[in-house]
């Protein structure tokens, strides 16, 4: 079995300071690591039969091109669902009490239900 281990040469990073060069390999790794999974992703909804999934060069320089065009979708945290769902709900509780703003209960409803969206939604796109 072949290592993991890749050694790739970027014309022109030797004269980059430490810091940046070190950047540049975490930064090219994030997106191998990137490619291989969106590779592995096309196997698998292009894989027929039950023989043993084969990752082709084809495969993973449509994942590299994926890659390139800002295609690949990581995966989406269970809070960023709970933080959209929280902020549609208030937008529409909001709605509701924004029907009775002439009574109490109607405008500290509706100030409350818009700060809850706005929390929910600053919270989720961290």
């Amino acid at each position: 079995m072949a290592s993991d281990d890749l050694n790739i040469e970027v014309p022109g990073s030797g004269a980059l300071p430490p810091d940046a060069r070190s950047e540049l390999e975490i930064c090219l790794k994030e997106f191998g690591i990137d490619v291989f999974d969106e590779a592995n992703r096309l196997e698998v909804s292009f894989h027929i039969g039950s023989g043993p999934p084969v990752i082709t060069s084809s495969l993973v320089r449509e994942a590299y091109l994926s890659g390139r065009r800002g295609h690949i979708q990581r995966p989406v945290s269970v809070m960023k669902h709970l933080t959209d769902v929280i902020s549609y709900a208030a937008a529409a509780v909001a709605g509701v009490f924004a029907g009775k703003l002439d009574t109490p209960v109607g405008s500290i409803g509706f100030a409350a239900s818009v700060l809850i969206g706005i929390i929910a939604y600053l919270a989720g796109r961290k």
